[in-house]
């Protein structure tokens, strides 16, 4: 997608309503990580596909493990600012890796959808994702997966509220 935070959209419903069973702040980063690529591509002017080598479950299975490892030694300071959101969270190595394979995948499927360029079983030249759903149709899922995410978050907290009273 071109702009990124598209891509939190998905990941912003299904993280608060997995709370036990995805590592937020893992989620969110892994869903837009591997937009790097185009990044990269874009302000170095790089002769390559803007949807390459990251944009397969291959190059993106790299960056999954590499983006756990790094979330895992961030775990302390992403819990500070998850206290902030009143999002308490216990994370694992485990629960973090398997995070953030699932948001390095989605983004693949997501933008797969979208994009002739890509290749996400590489080194099969095959795109069996292109064309299933329109532009259209994947920006409006992820703006409205978005506002889901605001109205799940804000029923999680008047319900934990209503907890503690």
């Amino acid at each position: 997608m071109p702009f990124t935070p598209f891509h939190w959209g998905p990941s912003s419903w299904l993280g608060v309503l997995l709370f036990k069973i995805f590592d937020f702040p893992t989620l969110l980063i892994s869903s837009v990580v591997i937009d790097i690529e185009p990044f990269f591509v874009m302000v170095f002017n790089l002769p390559l596909p803007l949807h390459g080598f990251l944009h397969t479950f291959l190059g993106g299975s790299i960056m999954a493990v590499l983006t756990a490892i790094g979330c895992y030694f961030l775990r302390r300071t992403f819990a500070k600012i998850m206290n902030l959101f009143r999002l308490v969270q216990h994370s694992s190595f485990k629960k973090i890796i398997f995070t953030s394979f699932f948001g390095v995948y989605s983004h693949i499927v997501l933008d797969a959808f979208l994009y002739s360029e890509m290749q996400p079983f590489y080194p099969l030249k095959v795109n069996p994702f292109l064309g299933v759903f329109s532009s259209l149709e994947v920006y409006l899922f992820c703006g409205a997966s978005f506002l889901i995410g605001i109205c799940l978050y804000a029923a999680r907290l008047v319900l934990t509220k209503r907890k503690r009273v």
